[in-house]
C-alpha cells in the first residue's frame, strides 16, 4: 500500500395518549432512500455552472458532505462540496445543501481572483481559469452556523503551484468570503489568502473543522494539509488555526503575509491563519511539521475536535515511503496527534503530541535522531502508530468525534484501510482513557476477508458511529457498504447494507455524515439540534455522477388493537429502523382523515423489527374508530396500513373488534380495496442486466393477491408517427405475489428477453412499476411507482 494514495491528484380533537416501547425481532434487510426520492444527480445546477453531463473528478477525495444549519440550533441538512469539471477543461469546488431538493449554496465569491468577472456564479475557486481539487466542508462561527470551505488549487500567482484555500459563507448576501493573510499578488492582481506554509511549495488534501480551545459558543475553522517542504522535498502534515472573525491585520501571524502600502498585512475576509506546532522541517527547521518521521511523506490528514466543549484537536494522516532514519519503518503507517495548548512563542498557542496503541510522543527535535520521541526506533514507532500490525500497509485515515456513552466526553474515532494477509481491510479504533488508542470490533477489522475494502470514512450520529467503506465484490467491480457500531462496553460492528451499492467508479470515498453530530451546541449527540432523528446520509459517485443516500426504516406495519373500553384503547405496530433511529406515532379518529395524532417517540438503532405501541384516550362510546401506523426519518414518511377497532358501547359491554352481527341482517359489504405500498431496492443498470432481476418490496394492509407489471419507455426517436408509436413502454417483466394477512414482501421481477434488449445499451433509465392488488372480498387498487438506475 502506498504507492495508491500517494500520487500527485492534479488534473488526473381533545384526544389524550399515552406512548409505551415495545421490542421485538424480524430478519434484517438494507434499506436506503434516494436523496430527493427519484434518485437524480446532487452535481445538477446548469444556470450555476454544474453541468449534469460533465463529471466529477475521478480522483478521491472528490466530494465532502456534513450535516449543519445557518440558524444556530436550526434543523441540520446536508451540505455537500463537490469537484465538478466544466467547460473548457477546468475543475471547479461547488457547494450544494438539501431540504427535499438540492440548492446550490453560492452565487458569487469575494476576495478572489475571479471575483469580479466569474465564469461559473457558483463556483469556489480563488481562480476560475485554474483546478481547484479536494474539497472538504464543515461547520464553525457563533453557534456553529458557519459553513466552511477548504480546498487546494492550481496557483498562476505563484507560478502554479498548489496552495490551499478557506472559504466562508455568507447567508445575507448568498457569497463565499475568501479568508486568511494576504500572502502578496504575485504575478496577479489580487492578494492571495494562501494558507500554505511556503507559497512556493506545493501543497494538497486540506480539512477542516470547527472547534475552540477558548470559547465554545464560537468554534473558529481549524484546517490541516500536506505540503511539500523547501528543504528534502517531503510532504509535511501542517495544521493553522483562525485567528478572527474581525481581525484588523495579520503582522504578527505566521506564516508571515506581505504588507501593502498601509504598512499592514490584510487580514482577508477578516480572518487570519495562524500555524501551530514546533519548528521541526524544511530549510533551518523553520517548519512546523506533525509528521513522526519528517524524512518520509505525511499524506491526506483529517481533524476533529473532541473532549468537553469541543477543546482538543487532533489531526489523523499516515506517512509512507522508505526513511531517512536508519531502523526506521519504510510501510505506510496511520498516526494521531492532539493540540495541546502551549505559550511558548512560536508555536502558535499549540504544539502536537502523536498518541498511538501504546506509547505517545511530542513532536519535537528531542531524541537521538532530532526527530522526536517516537522515531526513536522502530519499536517505539510501532507503538506510537494506530496500525493493527506495525509492519503492515496502513492508509486513508479519518477522524470523527463522539463518545457511545453520553456520561463520557466525546473522543476521537479513526478509521482506515490496512493490509492483511494480502487484502486490504477496515479497522476502526477510539481513544481510550485518554492514553492510548484501542481497536475496536474486539480487535479485528470490520470489513470481510472477500476483496480488497479502502476508502472509509467515519461519523457520528448521537451516540452511534457510522463508517462507510469500498469493497471489491468482483473483477473491476465495488460497492459501498455501511454500517455502525453497537454496544459501548465492547464496540462491535454491524453491517446494515449487506449487499452494497453499486459504484462503477473505483476507489473514490464515500462521505457520510449526520444531522446529529456531537458538539457543544446538542450535548454531544444527546439532543440533537432542531428535534433532529440524526438520520445518517451518505454520498457516492456512479459513473462519475455524484448521488446522495440516506438510511432508511422498512417493514412499517399497524399492528392489533388491545385493552378495548368505552374511551380508551392501546394500538400497536411495528417497524425495522434498518441501522438508524426513527420517529414513531399513530394517527386516529373516527375516520380515515384521523384528526388527532400521539406525540412522536424514537425507535432506537436497530437491525430488526421493533415493535411500539401507544394508549388512546378520550375515545367516544360505541364508535369504530381508525388508526394507523407513522414512522418519520430526516428525510421522509412513511405510513402503515389502516387499521379499526370499535369502542365498548355506553353502559357496558365489551366491544374489542368488530360490532356485532344482528341475526337476519347480513353484515355490511367489505368495500375498501387493500393498501399497498411499493418501494425498489436500488440497483445498478448493469447488474439488473447481469442478474436479470428486479427486486420489490411490497407492504399490504391485508390478504391480496398482487400482479406486479414492470415498465420502461424506449429511448427517444426522431418525432415521425411511427418513431412516436414505438415509444410507447415496453413490459419489461412481471410477477405475481400472494399476502396471506399484512405486512411485507419481497418479490422478484424477473425480466424478460425484450426486457434486457430494452434496457441494454443505456446508460440510464425509467422504470415505471405497477401493482394491481385484490383483497378476497374483490376489491382492486392500483398503486405506481418509478425509479431510474443508472450504471450500465
Amino acid at each position: 500500500m502506498g504507492s495508491r494514495a500517494f500520487r500527485r491528484r492534479r488534473r488526473i380533537g381533545g384526544l389524550t395518549a399515552v406512548l409505551v416501547l415495545v421490542v421485538g425481532a424480524a430478519p434484517a434487510s438494507a434499506a436506503v432512500l434516494h436523496l430527493p426520492a427519484d434518485g437524480s444527480q446532487v452535481n445538477n445546477d446548469p444556470a450555476a455552472g454544474i453541468d449534469p453531463n460533465q463529471n466529477l473528478s475521478d480522483e478521491s477525495p472528490n466530494a465532502d458532505v456534513v450535516g449543519g444549519a445557518l440558524t444556530p440550533g436550526g434543523v441540520t441538512v446536508p451540505w455537500a462540496i463537490f469537484r465538478q469539471q466544466t467547460l473548457p477543461n477546468k475543475d471547479q469546488i461547488f457547494v450544494r445543501s438539501f431540504k427535499n431538493q438540492w440548492t446550490t449554496r453560492g452565487n458569487g465569491t469575494v476576495g478572489g481572483q475571479s471575483s469580479s468577472g466569474p465564469t461559473f456564479s457558483g463556483s469556489l475557486n480563488f481562480d476560475q481559469q485554474e483546478d481547484g481539487e479536494a474539497p472538504e466542508i464543515d461547520f464553525a462561527g457563533a453557534g456553529r452556523a458557519v459553513p466552511w470551505a477548504t480546498w487546494y488549487e492550481d496557483t498562476a500567482a505563484f507560478t502554479d503551484h498548489e496552495n490551499i484555500f478557506a472559504s466562508r459563507f455568507d447567508a445575507s448576501s448568498g457569497d463565499w468570503i475568501f479568508a486568511g493573510q494576504s500572502r502578496g499578488t504575485g504575478s496577479g492582481t489580487v492578494p492571495v489568502p494562501s494558507l500554505n506554509i511556503k507559497t512556493d511549495q506545493s501543497a494538497e488534501n486540506p480539512s477542516v473543522a470547527g472547534g475552540s480551545a477558548v470559547d465554545p459558543t464560537k468554534p473558529g475553522p481549524w484546517v490541516t494539509w500536506q505540503e511539500t517542504d523547501d528543504l528534502a522535498g517531503k510532504d509535511q502534515i501542517f495544521t493553522s488555526r483562525p485567528i478572527g472573525p474581525g481581525a484588523a491585520n495579520c503582522d504578527d501571524v505566521t506564516p508571515l503575509g506581505v504588507k501593502e502600502n498601509t504598512g499592514h498585512v490584510p487580514a482577508v475576509g477578516g480572518f487570519c491563519f495562524q500555524q501551530t506546532g514546533i519548528l521541526r522541517a524544511g530549510a533551518n527547521g523553520a517548519e512546523p511539521s506533525l509528521n513522526v518521521d519528517p524524512t518520509r511523506d505525511g499524506i491526506e490528514p483529517d481533524i476533529a475536535f473532541t473532549g468537553a466543549q469541543d477543546s482538543v484537536p487532533w489531526v489523523v494522516w499516515y506517512e509512507v515511503g522508505p526513511s531517512g532514519i536508519p531502523g526506521l519503518h519504510g510501510n505506510d503507517m496511520v498516526f494521531a496527534a492532539k493540540g495541546v495548548a502551549d505559550t511558548t512563542p512560536g508555536l502558535g498557542g499549540f504544539h502536537w503530541v502523536a498518541v498511538g496503541n501504546s506509547a505517545s510522543g511530542i513532536l519535537d527535535n528531542r531524541g537521538t535522531n532530532q526527530h522526536g520521541l517516537c522515531a526513536e526506533s522502530a519499536l517505539v514507532e510501532g507503538a506510537c502508530s494506530l496500525n493493527s500490525d506495525p509492519d503492515a500497509g496502513a492508509e486513508d485515515p479519518r477522524v470523527a468525534a463522539g463518545t457511545m456513552n453520553p456520561v463520557n466526553a466525546t473522543s476521537p474515532w479513526v478509521v482506515w484501510a490496512e493490509s492483511v494477509a494480502g487484502v486490504d481491510r477496515i479497522f476502526v479504533s477510539r481513544l481510550v482513557g485518554g492514553t492510548n488508542f484501542v481497536i475496536a470490533n474486539g480487535g479485528q477489522p470490520i470489513s470481510s476477508p472477500a476483496g480488497d475494502a479502502v476508502r472509509p470514512d467515519i461519523t457520528f450520529s448521537g451516540n452511534t458511529p457510522y463508517v462507510t467503506y469500498l469493497q471489491t465484490v468482483g473483477p473491476g467491480q465495488q460497492r459501498v457498504f455501511t454500517g455502525h457500531f453497537v454496544n459501548p462496553a465492547d464496540p462491535t460492528f454491524v453491517l446494515d447494507t449487506p449487499d452494497g451499492i453499486d459504484v462503477s467508479l473505483p476507489d473514490i470515498r464515500s462521505p457520510i455524515s449526520s444531522g446529529c453530530l456531537a458538539n457543544p451546541f446538542n450535548g454531544d449527540g444527546t439532543s440533537c439540534q432542531g428535534g433532529a432523528v440524526g438520520t445518517p446520509f451518505f454520498l457516492f459517485t456512479d459513473p462519475a455522477r455524484l448521488f446522495a443516500d440516506a438510511y432508511d426504516a422498512s417493514g412499517l406495519t399497524t399492528g392489533g388493537a388491545s385493552d378495548v373500553s368505552q374511551s380508551t384503547a392501546t394500538v400497536s405496530g411495528s417497524v425495522n429502523p434498518e441501522g438508524a433511529a426513527v420517529k414513531a406515532h399513530f394517527d386516529f379518529g373516527t375516520t380515515t382523515s384521523y384528526g388527532s395524532t400521539t406525540s412522536d417517540q424514537t425507535i432506537g438503532v436497530a437491525n430488526t423489527s421493533q415493535g411500539f405501541s401507544a394508549g388512546l384516550g378520550g375515545l367516544p362510546a360505541g364508535t369504530t374508530i381508525h388508526y394507523r401506523a407513522v414512522v418519520t426519518s430526516d428525510f421522509g414518511t412513511q405510513v402503515g396500513n389502516d387499521q379499526t377497532f370499535t369502542t365498548a358501547a355506553a353502559g357496558g359491554g365489551n366491544a374489542a373488534g368488530p360490532a356485532p352481527v344482528i341475526l337476519g341482517v347480513p353484515p355490511a359489504p367489505d368495500l375498501t380495496p387493500p393498501t399497498v405500498t411499493l418501494r425498489l431496492k436500488r440497483i445498478s443498470l448493469k447488474r439488473l442486466l447481469k442478474t436479470g432481476k428486479l427486486q420489490l418490496v411490497l407492504t399490504a394492509s391485508e390478504a391480496s393477491v398482487d400482479v406486479i407489471t414492470a415498465t420502461v419507455v424506449p429511448p427517444r426517436a426522431r418525432a415521425s408517427a411511427a418513431a412516436k408509436k414505438k415509444r410507447r413502454p415496453v413490459t419489461i417483466g412481471r410477477a405475481r405475489a400472494t399476502f396471506t394477512g399484512p405486512g411485507s414482501k419481497t418479490v422478484s421481477l424477473r425480466l424478460t428477453r425484450r426486457g434486457k434488449a430494452a434496457l441494454r445499451h443505456r446508460r440510464s433509465a425509467r422504470i415505471t412499476v405497477k401493482n394491481k392488488a385484490t383483497d378476497t372480498a374483490g376489491n382492486s387498487r392500483t398503486t405506481k411507482t418509478a425509479v431510474t438506475v443508472r450504471g450500465g
